[in-house]
This record gives C-alpha cells, structure tokens and sequence, in this order.
C-alpha cells in the first residue's frame, strides 16, 4: 500500500516532479497552484510524513499544499496507529518548518474517519476439518476485497460467545482457495447458523463489492442508539441482470 517510492504507478519522482512543475509555469494555458502528495495508506507512523513533506518543500513556494492522506486505523490488536490528533500535529510541525507561511494545507483522513464505524455481519454455513478447522460464511471476497487484494487483517468473534476461543480459517463462499477472510483468526466453537462480526470494515470494503461469482451484494445499516435503519437495500437478481442485453 505504499505509494510514494521508485516504481509506483503513482505521483511523479522528485526529478520528473521539478520538469513538471517548470513546464507548467511556462504554460500560457494552464495556472499551477500547489502540489499534491500521497505516499500510502494504512501507514502507523507520523515520522514518513515527515520526511515526505521536507521532500515536497525542496519544489519551491506554493499557495496550497495537499498532503494526502494514508492515516493507519487498528484492524488489528497489534496495530498501534497515531491518533488524529497527533497526526495533525505532526503534520502541522513539519509544515510550519519547511513550508512558506500563508499556505493553504490540505489533508485527506477518509480511511480513519469511517473505516472503524463498520461492521461487516456474516453468518456461518459449515465448519469442516480439525486442523486446519475451515469456518465457511456467507460472504467474502466480494464484500471484502481489501484481503485477496493487499492482505489486510482483520479481527472477528462469534457475535453470541464473544472473545476467546481456538484459531480458524475464516473462509467465504467463491470459488477461489484465495478467497480466505482471516486466517487464524480465534472463534469460541463456530457453528452453522452463528453470526461472525468483523469489525473495521468501514472503508475499502462497501466501495470495492463486485458480483464475483454471481454474488449479490449485501446491505447496509446504520445503527445509532439502539435504532437500525436501512440506507442501502440488498441486491436482488433483477438488479444483477439489469444491464443485460435481450437478443
């Protein structure tokens, strides 16, 4: 998920980024207001930030500045990501450092401002094997794109014996032996017919759900204080096979 080195499909490199920037200055067509950097997602660290915006500064004087954004949330109990706040301060110390003063400064936070507000809800169709146990749902990679496509980990229980419990393949429904949602992720005796809750699937999931294998894509819910209320309806077959063409 890193996007700002040699060899990203990203961005310009810091040469490239100067020619760029002189050619549009020449431009009688076109007017250069800022610079805009991006150097990942799900990053845990402010200190990258850092070093990328002292990068961004050797490019001259701007009005506007967009740093990006890339702000790691905890999937995982092991992840230990900045808080916004320290964030913002870092990026704010940098900034005021090696960036003219007046500038505008823009940041892009999506990921942290929604990704912890989701809660993916499968429910469990089969349990097969001992070692490895297989715990088979009825979802995966096409509402949940974010593990066959970077590996990202999650974290889930079984949403009636919450916590403890003996590691399990958490697996879905496709046809593709890469089609796993956790790996030896801990459930307390996973039956068909639970409910498994996957928390942090606020971001990049919702936006990345596809109809691999025919799937129809799930609702979503918002809860608030005890109240649920529909916001987006479930596929239907109808909805599937709308663009299709009679012959």
């Amino acid at each position: 998920m890193a996007t700002g080195q040699a060899g990203s499909k990203f961005g310009l490199p810091i040469p490239a980024a100067r020619a760029a920037i002189a050619r549009l200055r020449h431009s009688d067509k076109l007017r250069l207001d800022g610079l805009h950097m991006h150097i990942g997602s799900q990053i845990l660290d402010t200190e990258p930030y850092t070093r990328a915006i002292e990068a961004v500064a050797g490019l001259g004087d701007f009005g506007v500045y967009n740093l990006g954004g890339g702000l790691g949330v905890r999937y995982t109990y092991a992840d230990d990501p900045p808080s916004p706040d320290d964030w913002i301060a870092g990026l704010a110390a940098a900034a005021r450092r090696v960036l003219p003063g007046g500038a505008q400064i823009i940041i892009e936070p999506g990921r942290n401002l929604v990704a912890p507000f989701g809660v993916t809800v499968y429910r469990v169709v089969s349990v097969k094997g001992d070692d490895p146990r297989f715990v088979a749902v009825d979802g995966g990679m096409a509402d949940n794109m974010e593990v066959a496509l970077y590996g990202q980990r999650f974290e889930a229980t079984v949403t009636g014996r919450v916590g403890g419990g003996r590691p399990v393949e958490l697996v879905g429904r496709h046809c593709e032996s890469g089609d796993r949602l956790i790996s030896g992720v801990p459930l307390r005796d996973p039956r068909p017919g639970d409910l498994v809750a996957v928390a942090v699937t606020g971001a990049y999931c919702y936006t990345m759900a596809n109809n691999y294998n025919g799937a129809m894509r799930p609702p979503v819910i918002f809860c608030r204080d005890g109240e649920a209320r529909l916001v987006v309806r479930r596929e239907t077959h109808a909805d599937f096979l709308a663009r299709d063409v009679a012959p």
